[in-house]
């Protein structure tokens, strides 16, 4: 996501708060904020962050991003890594990110390729599974009109996608 010093990120549905622990290192002048649905993975990334969170420079917070508000045009950079399958309604959630994201600024979706994930035979009630062509219409749908650009990366035999767009 090449995070700059005076970055305004979100990450959506942040879990432990891993991936903003690694971020927040890079922050300066701006302010990393996570949002999670569930009070034990925001109790853990609180812990993980605590300095940051004390410097100001981390907000970890428990709620649905679909159900919280954010100003428009507000960050420079948007994430979420592995949560695409379980969200109900991802043109709404990529249409609200699209709308808190400042012209120009980046939203980078990350996800296991489908052919992996099908073999470990998920449920479907729970998972929603998505093609690399899928993401790129859903976030065209959304919006992101400036084009999407897929990043693959192959660890052993399994491969992750970054599917990187542009306001």
């Amino acid at each position: 996501m090449a995070i700059q010093q005076d970055d305004r990120v979100l990450e959506i549905d942040c879990g432990t708060g891993k991936l903003i622990k690694i971020m927040e290192k890079k922050i300066d002048k701006g302010v990393i904020e996570g949002i999670d649905f569930s009070p034990t993975m925001v109790k853990i990334a609180q812990r993980r962050n605590k300095k940051s969170i004390t410097k100001g420079i981390v907000k970890v917070v428990e709620d649905n991003f679909e159900d919280i508000s954010y100003e428009k045009d507000n960050f420079t950079k948007v994430c979420s890594v592995n949560t695409l399958y379980f969200w109900n309604n991802p043109v709404g959630v990529f249409k609200k990110v699209f709308e808190i994201l400042e012209p120009g600024a980046q939203f980078v979706v990350a996800f296991e390729d489908i052919n992996q994930l099908e073999k470990r035979k998920l449920s479907d009630e729970v998972f929603q599974l998505y093609t690399v062509d899928a993401v790129k219409k859903l976030l065209a749908s959304a919006g992101f009109l400036n084009g999407v650009r897929i990043e693959t990366r192959k660890k052993r035999k399994l491969s992750f996608h970054c599917a990187v767009s542009i306001k």
